[in-house]
């Protein structure tokens, strides 16, 4: 660990001492080993710009080598600026014909835009020279062809015997998975980084592999197992942890999410997006005080961030600080006012603290930046019929129907024109709500629990219970 630090220590000194020197104008020479180190730093930390300053002082002081213009070029590749790009492949290959990363950096440009018939030539071009050891990077070069193609299946094929020659390969394996979403070969997959993990227990990025392909696969156990051995293999594998944990919440392992994200932020942080993670968490687990705790510290990171102020925001209304939770979301909208959610989340704060204007207000904007989702009409709707006011639920009810269609706002229907007493309607369109999702019957109850006596309803649902099983 000591040896790290100082490893850091020192990378970090070089970098700031290139970047004062840059500056001023004052760079003399730079050697060969420190622009490659320094070219490494920035593409790590994704600064393309600064990694194109350091590339072009090479260039400056060795204008006759091939390489690095090939890494200028790779950046521009990177930095999607393909004309640049094959501009500098030029330049590159005036110094060095024929040169195989040279072709194969080509053949990734040309399948970026689509030149399909160029990439075409220059992978058979590739291939008549080509010799045995040269078929890893034919097949990954393929891939790409494939992908521009949309022939998945064929990039997928291209890229599995990519790594039955080399199951180790970076970019291979993290194209590999690629060409898995793609071509939706989740059960092939799982079968072959099985043979790849056999061949080799510490592959990181086959269990990595394994692990989305289970989850693909609807194998939530087996992928979180994978995508931890993934971490637990190489601590330093940032991409592990976050899928690890992203999934143990989607299953409600949320103290195993937790867990994985403490450890993440311990080794990589303190990074805002892992507090804000944790503080989710914490918020699940009903540890307020804790979520509290890491979002003013996150805050003190990063003053803009609408994500803290809205789970401020959920930790003060859990506490009932209604207030309080009102003022965190309203610096949310501030920041972000395309978010559903949070419109959602101070209408009911306002209904908290009996302002049922601004919780109207907020209940419609909900509806108007998300039209397409059930959830928030039907909440205003709840909102409006406890207000009594049936009459304006049914038109929330019809503005609703132009926009999107869910087995709750029939339920919600169904209750107004009870309330309306209008029961043979209510009933016909109790019906077709039970049909859609009989599980949602409980809303019923939740809004009008004097209807728990009704004997028709009650009939009904004990009919629909018979047939669909109680929820």
């Amino acid at each position: 660990m000591e040896h790290k630090i100082k490893r850091d220590l020192q990378l970090i000194n070089l970098v700031s001492d290139f970047e004062t020197k840059f500056e001023q104008g004052n760079i003399d020479y730079v050697d060969e080993k420190t622009i490659y180190q320094l070219i490494e730093y920035y593409e790590s930390e994704f600064q393309i710009e600064k990694a194109m300053e350091v590339v072009d002082v090479a260039l400056e002081q060795f204008p006759y080598r091939s390489d690095f213009y090939l890494i200028k070029a790779k950046l521009f590749y990177l930095d999607n600026k393909i004309d640049k790009c094959l501009d500098q492949l030029n330049s590159a290959e005036t110094i060095s014909p024929y040169e195989r990363d040279i072709l194969l950096l080509r053949i990734k440009a040309h399948c970026s835009r689509k030149n399909t018939n160029e990439a075409k030539a220059i992978l058979k071009e590739l291939k008549s020279f080509a010799l045995e050891g040269d078929m890893l990077d034919y097949y990954v070069a393929e891939s790409y062809l494939f992908e521009a193609t949309k022939d998945y299946k064929a990039m997928f094929s291209s890229l599995k015997n990519a790594l039955k020659i080399d199951s180790n390969n970076t970019e291979a394996l993290e194209r590999f998975w690629v060409a898995v979403d793609l071509s939706r070969e989740y059960e092939s997959s799982i079968a072959f980084h099985k043979e790849l993990i056999d061949d080799n227990p510490y592959n990181h990025l086959a269990w990595y592999n394994l692990g989305l392909s289970y989850s693909f696969n609807w194998e939530y156990d087996k992928a979180i197992e994978s995508l931890e051995y993934s971490f637990i293999i190489n601590p330093t594998f940032e991409q592990g942890y976050l899928e690890c944990a992203e999934i143990c919440i989607q299953e409600g392992k949320i103290k195993k999410a937790l867990e994985i994200y403490i450890d993440a932020n311990n080794r990589f942080g303190p990074e805002c997006d892992l507090m804000v993670n944790i503080a989710s968490c914490y918020l699940q687990l009903d540890k307020i005080a804790e979520a509290k705790m890491t979002l003013l510290k996150a805050l003190r990171m990063e003053a803009h961030n609408e994500e803290i102020y809205f789970l401020l925001g959920e930790s003060y209304a859990k506490s009932d600080s209604w207030y309080s939770a009102i003022n965190a979301y309203l610096k949310a909208i501030d920041i972000d006012d395309s978010r559903e959610e949070f419109f959602l989340a101070i209408a009911k704060a306002y209904v908290q603290v009996e302002d049922y204007n601004k919780a109207t207000i907020n209940f419609h904007k909900a509806t108007k930046v998300c039209v397409e989702d059930s959830l928030y009409w039907r909440e205003y709707v709840c909102f409006v019929l406890r207000l009594g006011l049936y009459q304006e639920a049914i038109q929330i009810l019809d503005e609703a129907d132009e926009h999107t269609f869910g087995a709750d706002l029939l339920y919600c229907r169904a209750i107004t024109l009870f309330f309306m007493k209008r029961k043979k309607e209510g009933l016909e369109i109790l019906t077709e709500a039970l049909e859609e999702d009989f599980s949602m019957y409980r809303l019923i109850f939740q809004l009008a629990p004097e209807l728990e006596v009704d004997k028709d309803i009650n009939s009904m649902i004990k009919y629909y219970q018979e047939e669909f099983g109680d929820y």
